[in-house]
């Protein structure tokens, strides 16, 4: 029980910190740049990408309060991170229409390029959170990844889903 609470911990913990520091970072990166740079597209890659990381950490502390109070997750678990599930699409495809009407206006190519970089990115985490797990950091995953031959299912997903047919069995 303590190494799995260790382990939500430091996925928790990994989440947020990314959250604010890969920002931080980026815009450290960019800010001496000798051209103009497209702050309100890059910005909006960061925010998306942001965006995912903190609810990844969200779930993750949710989790390890599971397992250190030996309950459930809560009620508001599954309308919130439906909800957000959602949002995450729709902010997608916003987002790749302002990069279309950007490339089509002569914004220039590294903005379009960090842009396009940080919705893949965002749009990875998703996949991720949401449908399979992307991230392997343990030989033993990455072992069983390849026995499987396929990639797990991603924990925040099954325990969203296991939540709403719960939901719906008790309506």
């Amino acid at each position: 029980m303590a190494e799995l609470a260790g382990r939500l911990r430091y996925l928790r913990n990994a989440e947020a910190v990314i959250a604010f520091a890969l920002p931080a970072a980026l815009i450290a990166h960019w800010t001496p740049a000798e051209q103009p740079i497209a702050w309100p597209l890059r910005a909006g890659g960061l925010v998306l990408v942001s965006a995912l990381l903190l609810q990844g950490a969200l779930y993750w502390h949710l989790k390890l309060e599971c397992v250190t109070t030996r309950t459930d997750l809560p009620t508001w678990f599954a309308p919130l991170y439906t909800a957000l599930r959602r949002a995450n699409l729709v902010a997608f495809a916003v987002f790749a229409i302002l990069l279309a009407a950007a490339a089509a206006t002569g914004t220039p190519r590294a903005d379009l390029g960090w842009s396009a970089a940080l919705l893949a990115f965002a749009m990875l985490e998703h996949v991720n959170y949401y449908q399979r797990q992307l991230m392997y950091d343990t030989g033993r995953d990455l072992r069983a990844v390849w026995r499987r031959k396929s990639l797990r299912r991603a924990a925040l997903g099954e325990d969203l889903r296991r939540a709403r047919a719960e939901s719906a069995a008790r309506a």
